[in-house]
């Protein structure tokens, strides 16, 4: 359930504002831009920087291949689990490769040098504990479809002033302990990195192989 819900809440935002930032839910270009900005770093402490094939999970529109594409050869795949935003992503962007996946159902996925992750834990559909489980299942899924390395970014409640964790995640938006990401993280690799230096509400994390 909670996945039709998160279909029919993008696809809801795609109708009101068309295929522009708020439709992913991003308060602006430039935060949008921060976060790949950070993804990319990946490529700093991985196994390979170039010539690389990458897969971007709950893409959006591709606009992660234009901020890729300006200083790194990749080939790139990107996957939404709603069709009618993979629509807009291919008149977008022609030049990249989309599909209506989902990595979790799908077990014929094939592996890439690396895998981003931006921003599709921000929205909760479904009750937290069922949000955490979805959220550790595919982290765990990411990485075993990645050769190089994991990059996903999350909403922090960790430099937000202190609150109840239910009371803050009682709205659309989900915050999640950066430990606790952690956490899942060391029963995966003991090659991880947590970096929460550049936005005060965000944090992104590296899963190395």
């Amino acid at each position: 359930m909670g996945k039709q819900k998160q279909i029919e809440y993008f696809e809801g935002l795609l109708y009101k504002h068309g295929p522009s930032h708020e439709a992913l839910d991003w308060n602006s270009k430039e935060s949008q831009q921060l976060r790949a900005e950070v993804l990319k770093e990946i490529l700093v402490y991985g196994k390979k920087s170039t010539h690389i094939s990458l897969l971007d999970v709950g893409c959006g529109f591709g606009d992660l291949f234009k901020y890729l594409k300006k200083e790194h050869k990749i080939c790139y795949t990107g996957y939404d689990i709603s069709s009618k935003i993979i629509d807009e992503a291919r008149k977008k962007y022609p030049q990249a490769h989309f599909e209506v996946r989902d990595i979790l159902e799908d077990q014929n996925v094939p592996k890439f040098d690396y895998v981003f992750c931006s921003g599709v834990f921000n929205i909760r559909t479904n009750e937290i504990k069922e949000h955490k489980t979805h959220v550790r299942s595919m982290i765990e899924r990411m990485y075993g479809l990645a050769k190089c390395g994991v990059a996903i970014n999350f909403l922090s409640e960790g430099r937000l002033p202190p609150a109840d964790p239910e009371g803050l995640n009682a709205g659309r938006y989900f915050y999640f302990n950066p430990e606790e990401i952690v956490n899942y993280c060391r029963h995966i690799t003991d090659d991880y990195i947590l970096r929460h230096d550049y936005h005060p509400g965000d944090f992104t994390v590296y899963l190395l192989k």
